[in-house]
C-alpha cells in the first residue's frame, strides 16, 4: 500500500528493526502514532489543544522481544490471567503479533486505519477467528476491534483495549462516571462500592462491573473523556510506587504520570459461529 501524501493526510512508515513498524500519521484534525507490532497506538494529539493523551514509557521496548508499555495494547483473546495458569502470556498474545494495514480511508471527519491482524491462532485459544481494528484518528480517537468467529463452534472470548492515559500527576487526578460495585485485584477479588470521589493514593487494580459508557479523567487544569461499547467492564490500573519499580520497561516514578482506564470485556462471553463482536473506545 501507497504510504505517501494522501489528499488530507500524510502517512510514514518507520521501520525500527525487521519486526517494529511505525505509522505516523497527520490529518487537519490530529497527529498519531501506530505501530503494526501490536496493533498498537502509541500516540494521540488532537490539534485543538496539542495534548497528548496517552502515555509511553521512555523504556518501553520498540524492538520486538515483548509488548510495548504504553499506547493502547491489545489484550485478546483473553484478558489477565489465562485460566490454565501463567505458563500462557497474560493478555493474550496479540500485544506480541504483527498486525498489517489493510485500508485507508479519508474523509472530512478525518482518518480511519484498518488494521488486520495476520494470524490469530496460539496456545490457549481454541477458535477460529479474524481480527480487525478500525483506528479513526479525527477530533477523537476511535478504535473499534473486530472479532469475527469463522469457524463452526462457538468459543469464549475475554479482551480489552488497555489504554495508558496520560496524566500530570496521578495524585491530583479523579475519575468521574464509574458507579456501583468492582472486583478489587489488590484486596484478593473483594467486591467494593465505587468510591466518590474517585482519587488515588495507592495500587489501584479494578474490574469494575457497571459498564460505564462515559467516563471523565478530571485533572486540575483539564480532562480528557473516554466513551466505549461492546464491553461489560471498565478496568482502573496504577501500578503505584512499589508496584512499577518492578517493571523495567518503566521508569520507577511514571506511575505518577499515567493512568490505564481500559474498555473491557472480563464477565464471560462466547462468541457464536458467524457472529461478530465489536468492542469499541472513543478518547477525547
Amino acid at each position: 500500500m501507497d504510504l505517501g501524501k494522501l489528499q488530507g493526510t500524510t502517512i510514514s512508515a518507520q521501520v525500527l528493526n525487521d519486526k517494529v513498524t511505525l505509522l505516523n500519521i497527520h490529518n487537519e484534525h490530529a497527529s498519531a502514532q501506530v505501530s503494526l507490532f501490536g496493533g498498537q497506538v502509541l500516540s494521540f494529539r488532537p490539534h485543538r489543544d496539542g495534548r497528548e493523551r496517552l502515555y509511553l514509557s521512555k523504556l518501553a521496548r520498540l524492538d520486538g522481544s515483548k509488548s510495548i508499555r504504553g499506547g493502547i495494547p491489545v489484550c485478546w483473546p483473553w484478558f489477565g490471567l489465562h485460566k490454565e495458569g501463567s505458563s500462557l502470556p497474560a493478555h493474550g498474545y496479540m500485544r506480541v503479533r504483527q498486525w498489517q494495514l489493510i485500508d485507508l480511508v479519508e474523509s472530512v471527519e478525518g482518518t480511519v486505519l484498518v488494521l488486520k491482524a495476520g494470524d490469530t491462532s496460539g496456545a490457549g485459544f481454541t477458535g477460529n477467528a479474524e481480527l480487525e481494528l478500525h483506528i479513526s484518528i479525527g477530533s477523537q480517537l476511535r478504535l473499534e476491534l473486530f472479532t469475527r468467529n469463522t469457524g463452526s463452534e462457538p468459543f469464549p472470548l475475554s479482551c480489552a483495549l488497555h489504554t495508558y492515559f496520560a496524566v500530570e500527576n496521578i495524585m491530583a487526578t479523579t475519575l468521574d462516571g464509574l458507579t456501583g460495585t468492582y472486583s478489587d485485584k489488590t484486596r484478593n477479588w473483594a467486591h467494593l462500592e465505587t468510591p466518590k470521589p474517585y482519587a488515588f493514593s495507592g495500587e489501584t487494580d479494578r474490574i469494575h462491573l457497571v459498564a460505564s459508557t462515559t467516563v471523565s479523567i478530571d485533572e486540575p487544569q483539564c480532562n480528557t473523556t473516554v466513551k466505549s461499547g461492546g464491553h461489560d467492564s471498565i478496568v482502573v490500573w496504577n501500578p503505584w510506587s512499589a508496584c512499577a519499580g518492578n517493571f523495567p520497561d518503566m521508569e520507577a516514578d511514571d506511575y505518577i504520570r499515567m493512568l490505564c482506564v481500559e474498555t473491557a470485556l472480563t464477565k464471560g462471553f462466547t462468541l457464536a459461529p458467524g457472529r461478530t463482536h465489536l468492542l469499541v473506545q472513543i478518547i477525547s
